[in-house]
């Protein structure tokens, strides 16, 4: 028992059990970075704890002293008998994905004895008796710096483990929003390929690129035609609008009455250093998000208030929402690093400070349920490969892409006969290659089958293969699809490239 810590008194009452990690502040190359948030952050550490807060203000280590080097990202069991998390057993071994007993203490790597021994597993969140993490695993680069892609996974009661995306850059921070049977989890929207007036495509520099942009999406997990669980109506969350730092977001929480609540930053790519941080509230998409707490990040970088150098701005981020609206998150009011557990009113008016350990950064709480539920996963029902013709690949390898309408939208091209639309796959990180030139009818509505888990985009043309164009460059997707085989993915626009909405 480590015993009492700084709380707050009134604000603090009738608060459940939380459990979160109690970590070394970053020094040296990693700097500037928030541990276990975004592409750089996941697998920084220099040491940390896994705690938790009881009821009365008490805290207690739930893993022995010295067992584990470094922690991040609990998630209790909706049962409340178990805390998922991420770990590294020593300095420079790979971060793994582990489990405890809260009250017994039995500690159990869970993805330890995988044949596939390099990369490395953080953001565990349970399913049931089933793990959703991310994991380095796959393979690949990100197109934008190189790093490790991440990947979301599924680790089965039996110890069968499933890689359940296929993304260019990668996926963080996967969380059950159980009341609506959903998956929801950050993607970075990001793709180095321009089409010119001709159509033909180029590789930029990243540092031109406009749209570089982290983004909360959902999908259904379900179980295929073949049996095998999958992503599948994969929607965007949050957002959706511009300009796109209202937009952005990771870490996303799911909210008792709807919508979400998830972290925003100055830099909305990550990499190679967030910047300043803000906890955002989110409805329905597309609509910007609105700020809880932390720093007031400008629209642009000319913006002279939120811009100000001079000042250090607060940041928010690992929000975790309980069931009366209040919220739970890891605040460092002064800009000066040192983040400690903040408990804000719903509306974001009022907070107060509730656990603030010293020489360390209190990240990343998990909320125990106030009442045990049985762990039942509930998955949507099983789905059947519709029939269409297949662009690319054999039709049992396909997913159904679904776009609504290419010419709805604001800034959208005027409809037309004999538009286009092409269609492209990654061939390395420095090429790509078009699978299919699908005819576009003046509906705008497209329904084909394309290949099947890995990154795809798409370019709009007229007839004679020009890219049709706006006031903002061609119309095309300016990040990339994936599917699941037999899933579906839905789409409306190309107006701002990334529209997957109902």
């Amino acid at each position: 028992m480590l015993g009492p810590a700084a709380t707050a008194t009134g604000a603090s009452r009738a608060l459940p059990p939380i459990v979160f990690v109690s970590r070394v502040p970053p020094s040296g190359a990693a700097t500037g970075q928030v541990p276990g948030l975004g592409p750089g952050g996941t697998f920084a550490g220099s040491g940390g704890r896994l705690l938790e807060r009881s009821p009365d203000g008490s805290v207690r280590s739930l893993v022995a002293a010295g067992r584990l080097f470094d922690v991040a990202d609990p998630d209790v069991s909706a049962d409340g008998a178990h805390v998922a998390f991420s770990a590294r057993e020593r300095s420079g071994a790979p971060w793994r994905v582990w489990t405890v007993e809260r009250q017994r203490g039995g500690l159990r790597c869970v993805t330890c004895d995988d044949t596939l021994v390099f990369g490395d597993d953080a953001d565990p969140s349970w399913w049931g008796d089933t793990l959703l993490y991310v994991s380095t695993r796959g393979g690949g680069r990100a197109l934008y710096d190189g790093t490790p892609v991440t990947q979301m996974w599924a680790r089965f009661p039996d110890g069968r483990r499933r890689q359940l995306t296929h993304e260019a850059n990668g996926v963080l921070d996967p969380v059950a929003d159980s009341d609506r049977r959903r998956v929801l989890y950050s993607r970075w929207w990001f793709n180095p390929w321009r089409a010119d007036a001709t159509g033909a495509l180029a590789r930029g520099s990243a540092a031109a690129e406009s749209v570089n942009v982290w983004q909360v999406v959902s999908a259904r997990l379900v179980r295929g035609v073949d049996g095998l669980l999958r992503l599948d109506d994969v929607r965007l969350a949050a957002g959706g609008t511009l300009p796109r730092r209202r937009g952005m977001g990771v870490q996303p929480a799911p909210l008792a009455h709807g919508g979400l609540l998830a972290v925003a930053a100055r830099n909305t790519g990550l990499s190679p250093r967030p910047g300043t941080l803000a906890l955002q509230r989110f409805g329905a998409p597309p609509s910007p998000g609105r700020r809880l707490a932390g720093a007031a990040i400008g629209d642009d970088a000319g913006d002279p208030y939120t811009e100000n150098a001079n000042l250090l701005a607060p940041a928010a981020c690992a929000p975790a929402a309980l069931a009366d609206g209040r919220v739970l998150c890891a605040v460092d009011p002064g800009g000066r690093g040192d983040f400690g557990l903040w408990l804000l009113a719903a509306n974001g008016e009022s907070r107060a400070m509730l656990l603030d350990l010293p020489d360390s950064w209190e990240l990343d709480p998990a909320l125990v349920p106030p009442t045990a539920r049985p762990r039942t996963a509930k998955l949507a029902p099983r789905n059947t490969t519709p029939r269409h013709v297949a662009i690319g690949a054999p039709p049992a390898s396909t997913f159904r892409y679904l776009a609504r309408d290419v010419f709805a939208g604001r800034g959208a091209p005027a409809r037309r006969d004999g538009a286009q639309l092409h269609v492209y796959r990654i061939a390395s990180r420095e090429s790509v290659e078009r699978i299919g030139r699908i005819a576009v009818p003046r509906s705008g509505r497209v329904d084909v089958q394309l290949p099947a888990d890995q990154p795809l985009f798409e370019v709009l043309t007229d007839a004679a293969g020009r890219a049709l164009m706006s006031a903002h460059g061609p119309f095309q997707v300016r990040g990339f699809n994936s599917g699941a085989r037999g899933s579906t993915s839905r789409c409306l626009g190309c107006h701002l490239g990334h529209s997957a909405s109902r």
